[in-house]
């Protein structure tokens, strides 16, 4: 007896009366198996078929192995069940366990989904961005085609306010679980590598008890490997030592996942694929690292990095649980307490930080081409889905207006990444798309190689045709990961068919992959076309700006050009993992209508002579680069630009002029706002409107650095605008002496003018500038011209300071006039006139 068992009336009941139902039942509550069951035939069905979303390939299988087991039938009779090419339903099929992206596709094929009653959507905590899209167009499907489509939604621990509202106010269940109390237990001194620290616990465990297996979650198949290792070294051949990742064929997983009789006692290293939709027999100790690797997007490369991070509260949760199934059990946690009340409650969405160009793709076929109109779960950064919509562009898949194009149409119907889909579907021959299938199962697929010191895609190919060539042979190679091996031929047998070929023909020669290889995955990468940075160098900068490694004694050390697939989405350099060689004829071929040729000016480094290099760039990179003998006519315009660019407007014919009058607008605009603003850098920015259209008949540098440029300059500003600088901004200050001085504009002294102390007799007040509200700043200057007072509010001056200045004065200029009343003293020369 099960406890959603008693739940099992009141979900059919709602689920007979409401379009939706979130439920919640807690680990060991047994959901997943008996609920699907309870279903079948269930009246509000009519007849209809139920299908089941799970999250993993794995647990779809053995799901619908142990339903079927218990109605007494085989796979494929009443349940039924496909994945990634592998189908096992027939007519008498009424339930159905597919993975979520199954679903998507059936519904992007025939949205109205006739033949079913019930979609459930299982583990949905898990919040994949396939759930989260496959629930999206479900409930679209229900409001626009189906009204009477029900959709169960179950998980243990999820939000369960935020689905209800999802699903227009849906009804929620709550169902307690059956687990086994687990003794938790911290390990705070965790010291050494974590294979060390896993032994160590794991010894711990074994001297105490004998009973139960042990389930070792740990956060990525490297890790596992080593730990595995480390365990063999030191327990020899008295336990089994299992792995279980998502790398492993499904026939190694389903042997994790099916427990013997009379077996060995079981360690199972385990990344989080444990933590939930598989349920292994036996458990009774866990112990966890706390620790997961997830992969994260980075939207400025179009890269994503494999990140090892803590795990959230919810999943600590879920992992201790392993061990209380069946028994009373214990989790050993090798990390602090005080980390644990640290973790976030739950790990974030995928849909927030991962690549949205499937979903983009998805979504377009669907008839939603903007954010704003997608109803959303959990939005991403609609930056992300906008940069999603621009790689669909590039490939062809959408149009300008985000619409889907027939090519993506096409794509999508490949049930593939919408890169590689595009790859495949620009083949022109039979080669090609032979060619094209391999590299697009490689592609899709984990690496075939264990620890790989290689990056090129090619060996892998040539790898593939040993393998069909002779499967004996290769799977002694310990190096090879058959089981993925096995899964690429799959793949790349179901892509030839979808191509229009009959099979894969012969194997494809090294000389015909190194012909193609290149140029075909440059139409699936655009972005990532990388060039070496220096020769014999292992860096390479890519066409998006970002730069990436080779490893050290990589087979494509020293190719010039390569095609990057796969590699490390780090902030710098991070290292490549798959790519292949390409030319410069093929980047020409592929790139074509993408390629920009324009000459570049410079001078050389003793500022004398210019240099002009005509450059085929693409993006970041410089494909092609000569030197120009002569500036040509039509580029002088260009050539100035550059220069200009470089060296500031003090190439030209910068005069005193025109820094005085440069100076003089800044300043304005600086204190009226409604002024333009116009700087060195706005004039070198807009040389196009005030400077390039007049010096067409100028011919070469030493002619355009003669060229008077200062009326164009003025002739930035309107009329309007050249006389208020002239009237608040003026150039010139008349002196009571008559004299006309220059003011000198500071932004920071502001405006100044510099004279003799005797020149302002009579200039009772400071002159105000900018709509009198700023004073002009008065240098006032000696008989010799050096500065002996500065003000800004000379009738204060007159006043006060004054006469401390002409007492000091007289002693050193006795010949000259410092007169007692200086407010009645004429303006003039500074020496006293003779008696």
């Amino acid at each position: 007896m099960l406890p959603i068992d008693d739940f099992i009336p009141q979900i059919q009941e709602t689920l007979s009366q409401h379009p939706a139902l979130v439920l919640q039942a807690e680990p060991g509550a047994g959901k997943s198996t008996a609920v699907p069951l309870s279903l079948l035939g269930s009246p509000f069905l009519k007849g209809k078929k139920i299908i089941l979303l799970e999250p993993r390939r794995v647990a779809v299988k053995s799901l619908a192995f142990y339903l079927a087991k218990q109605l007494g039938e085989k796979v494929g009779q009443r349940v039924g069940y496909q994945v990634r090419n592998e189908r096992k339903i027939s007519a008498d099929t009424v339930l159905e366990i597919v993975t979520e992206g199954v679903l998507t596709r059936r519904l992007q094929n025939d949205p109205e989904l006739s033949d079913v009653g019930l979609i459930i959507f299982d583990e949905f905590h898990e919040r994949s961005i396939h759930a989260d899209l496959a629930l999206m167009l479900a409930l679209e499907v229900q409001q626009a085609y189906r009204d009477d489509l029900t959709l169960l939604v179950m998980s243990a621990t999820i939000d369960t306010d935020l689905l209800a509202n999802y699903l227009n106010h849906a009804p929620v269940i709550k169902c307690p679980g059956r687990t086994y109390p687990v003794e938790i237990e911290y390990i705070s001194n965790t010291q050494g590598y974590l294979d060390q620290q896993v032994m160590k616990a794991l010894n711990t465990v074994l001297n105490e008890t004998s009973a139960g297996d042990i389930l070792i979650f740990l956060p990525g198949q490297g890790e596992i490997k080593r730990a595995i290792q480390l365990a063999k070294q030191q327990l020899g051949s008295n336990f089994d030592l299992l792995p279980l990742y998502g790398g492993l064929s499904l026939s190694q997983q389903e042997l994790v996942l099916s427990k013997k009789s009379g077996s060995q006692q079981r360690v199972i290293f385990s990344t989080n694929i444990a933590e939930t939709s598989l349920t292994i027999e036996g458990i009774s100790t866990v112990i966890d690292s706390g620790l997961e690797k997830v992969l994260s997007f980075d939207v400025k490369s179009g890269l994503s990095r494999l990140e090892t991070t803590s795990i959230s509260k919810a999943s600590a949760t879920q992992r201790a649980g392993r061990a209380g199934r069946l028994q009373r059990g214990r989790a050993i946690r090798l990390y602090s307490e005080a980390k644990h009340q640290g973790l976030k409650d739950f790990q974030a969405e995928e849909i927030t930080n991962t690549d949205l160009s499937s979903l983009v793709l998805d979504l377009a076929a669907w008839g939603i081409t903007s954010f704003a109109k997608v109803n959303w779960l959990t939005p991403p950064p609609e930056h992300h889905f906008n940069v999603a919509c621009s790689l669909n562009c590039v490939l062809g898949l959408l149009d300008a207006q985000n619409k889907i194009t027939k090519q993506g149409t096409r794509a999508l119907k490949m049930g593939l990444d919408p890169r590689l889909a595009s790859m495949l579907l620009s083949c022109q021959s039979t080669l090609e798309k032979r060619i094209a299938c391999v590299l697009g199962a490689l592609l899709s697929e984990r690496d075939i190689l264990f620890n790989a010191g290689s990056s090129d895609i090619i060996e892998r190919a040539m790898l593939f045709n040993d393998y069909l060539a002779d499967r004996k042979a290769l799977k002694a190679n310990r190096n090879i990961n058959i089981g993925v091996v096995e899964q690429v031929v799959t793949l790349a047998k179901s892509f030839a068919k979808s191509l229009g070929l009959s099979s894969l023909g012969e194997p494809v020669s090294l000389t015909e992959l190194n012909h193609y290889a290149g140029a075909l995955l440059l139409t699936a990468y655009p972005d990532r076309l990388a060039k070496i940075r220096s020769a014999k160098s292992n860096r390479y900068l890519l066409a998006n700006g970002r730069g990436v490694t080779l490893r050290e004694m990589d087979s494509v050390q020293g190719e010039l050009w390569l095609v990057v697939c796969d590699c490390d989405g780090k902030n710098k350099d991070g290292n490549i993992y798959s790519c292949a060689a390409v030319s410069i004829p093929q980047i020409k071929t592929v790139l074509a209508d993408q390629l920009t040729e324009n000459s570049h000016y410079a001078l050389d480094t003793k500022k004398e002579k210019v240099i002009g290099r005509q450059k085929l760039t693409y993006r970041a990179l410089v494909l092609e680069e000569q030197l120009l003998s002569e500036i040509p006519d039509n580029e002088f315009a260009q050539c100035v630009a550059d220069l200009l660019k470089q060296e500031g407007l003090a190439f030209l014919n910068w005069t005193s002029r025109c820094a005085s009058w440069l100076a003089r607008v800044k300043w304005l605009s600086s204190v009226m706002t409604d002024f333009p603003q116009i700087s060195e850098t706005t004039l070198i920015e807009q040389l196009d409107n005030w400077l390039l259209p007049y010096i067409g008949r100028i011919k070469t540098i030493k002619q355009l650095r003669q060229f008077q440029i200062v009326d164009l300059l003025m002739a930035t500003l309107t009329f309007q605008e050249s006389q208020t600088l002239a009237a608040q901004a003026a150039e010139f200050y008349e002196a009571p002496s008559g004299k006309s001085i220059p003011i000198r504009y500071d932004q920071q002294q502001g405006p100044t003018v510099s004279i003799i102390l005797q020149e302002m007799f009579g200039q009772l007040d400071s002159p105000m500038l900018a709509n009198n509200t700023i004073p002009i700043r008065f240098e006032l200057l000696s008989p010799a011209r050096k500065p002996i007072q500065t003000t800004s509010d000379l009738a204060n001056f007159w006043c006060t300071s004054y006469f401390d200045v002409a007492k000091d004065m007289r002693g050193r200029y006795p010949k000259h006039r410092w007169p007692e009343a200086p407010l009645l003293e004429l303006p003039g020369r500074s020496i006293k006139k003779r008696k």
